[in-house]
């Protein structure tokens, strides 16, 4: 059944292929942009499919337009150059480094030994545990670090079913959508980077926070409202457990305390770039550079062989579909195409179907993948009609952020995984947050955006 499996998918990939190559050209409708899409669509669902390990399929996406006159091959390698990469890999690191303290786990353990045996509380710890590790880190590993940890009280208190999803969810979905307002090197930069190809754009710590701090409240109204409609009606019983794992932790390391000294640093450093200017990019060289020099003494060279590289090389993949459709003209022909239907609608209603356009797309494909696609073409849009690309940036990273199954998000597979609860479990408090975000977004979000000049 499994090699019936692949074997489908492999032919549903070649079958993608040929279709779209089969597709008649004409002026507006190259063999350039064929061959674009046919090699964007089988890649995407190349990696999509998991068929082959997450290295070997972004580098054969990354070559095959090159090999295909898409673009140089320079283009296509254009992006290891950028910033965003780099942090990429920097955060990879940082994950590897902080894994080898007990800071994650003192944080989670003391707070939650403080609630007590109150559902509710727990909740707020575990939301806050969350955000405050997504503050320090970011990316897919350090979040599966957080929901393990999680999983962790889960299991001690027994829970299952909807209080369980409760927790694992509140966990997963803070950090994941606190991307909302903190800026994401290795996330939110792909659209962006993706759209720079039609127009320069650029973000930082700051401003970021700047454009996007009035998101918090939507994110604290879904916790509420996650935690009160999962909360059991039972009592959680003791809570021991939590106690007993912080005298298990012992007092704090040497080790414990340089690593929370260089991550307070690194966080000082990325918020006050307006006063310093030396730019996030060094933020992230100071974080993974410092645990290394003599005296410090935390990372050790066996610790780059934990890294994700396929993360990375994912990151590098999905950038250079931006970096080719801009070659091949794709954005020129989405605008185009669209230009009649769109021309006389306002920003607000572009950005509303482009945010509603990205949650349906977040069923099909991944949200990496999403932003690959709607970067480009969607930037040329804007710049035609004249609204704000940085804007569509955020619509289109917001939009990606809501689902309603586990399989639109690696991250919620991973909480989902454990066995706690089931898709109905699942589908519920996720529907709720889309429903609180989604009208917070189109009504407080945009008005505060128009007096930001973002629409």
């Amino acid at each position: 059944m499994k090699n019936n499996k692949k074997l489908i998918q492999w032919i549903s990939i070649i079958v993608a292929f040929i279709v779209i190559k089969l597709i008649p050209t004409n002026e507006l409708w190259t063999p350039v942009l064929g061959t674009y899409l046919a090699i964007t669509v089988s890649g995407i669902l190349l990696l999509a499919f998991n068929l082959l390990n997450n290295v070997t399929s972004s580098i054969i996406l990354m070559f095959a337009y090159p090999l295909a006159k898409v673009c140089t091959l320079s283009q296509a390698l254009s992006n290891w150059t950028s910033q965003a990469i780099w942090m990429t890999l920097c955060s990879f690191i940082l994950v590897v480094l902080i894994q080898k303290t007990t800071i994650l786990e003192r944080i989670a353990y003391g707070m939650a030994a403080k609630c007590k045996g109150n559902y509710i509380y727990l909740a707020f710890a575990v939301a806050l545990i969350s955000l405050l590790s997504r503050i320090m880190m970011q990316g897919i590993l350090a979040l599966v670090s957080v929901i393990a940890i999680v999983y962790g009280m889960c299991k001690a208190l027994n829970l299952k079913g909807k209080a369980a999803a409760g927790l694992l969810l509140i966990c997963t979905f803070v950090y994941h959508d606190a991307n909302h307002f903190l800026y994401s090197a290795g996330y939110f930069s792909i659209v962006m980077s993706n759209a720079s190809a039609v127009t320069p754009l650029a973000s930082d710590y700051p401003t970021f926070f700047a454009d996007n701090w009035v998101f918090i409240i939507p994110l604290i109204l879904s916790t509420v409202a996650v935690a009160f409609m999962c909360k059991p009606k039972e009592s959680l019983g003791a809570t021991d457990f939590f106690d007993k794992k912080i005298e298990e932790l012992g007092p704090w390391t040497a080790k414990d305390k340089k690593m929370l000294a260089i991550l307070i640093a690194f966080i000082v450093l990325l918020f006050t770039d307006s006063i310093h200017h030396l730019g996030m990019m060094y933020a992230f060289v100071f974080v993974i550079t410092v645990p290394f020099l003599p005296g410090i003494d935390i990372g050790e060279a066996k610790d780059f062989s934990k890294v994700s590289w396929g993360g990375v090389f994912f990151v590098a993949a999905c950038m250079t579909i931006g970096t080719a459709g801009a070659a091949a003209g794709f954005g020129k022909f989405i605008s185009t195409v669209t230009f009649p239907i769109l021309q006389n609608v306002s920003g607000t209603t572009f950005l509303s179907l482009t945010y509603f356009l990205s949650v349906l797309l977040n069923f099909i494909m991944t949200p990496a993948a999403v932003m690959s696609v709607l970067g480009e073409p969607l930037a040329q849009i804007c710049v035609t009609l004249g609204f704000s690309p940085m804007a569509m940036c955020y619509v289109v990273f917001q939009g990606i952020s809501q689902l309603l199954f586990s399989y639109e998000v690696t991250v919620y597979m991973v909480a989902f995984s454990f066995g706690l609860f089931n898709t109905k479990e699942f589908a519920k408090p996720m529907f709720v947050k889309f429903l609180i975000q989604t009208a917070f977004l189109l009504t407080v979000g945009f008005m505060f955006w128009g007096m930001r000049g973002l629409c």
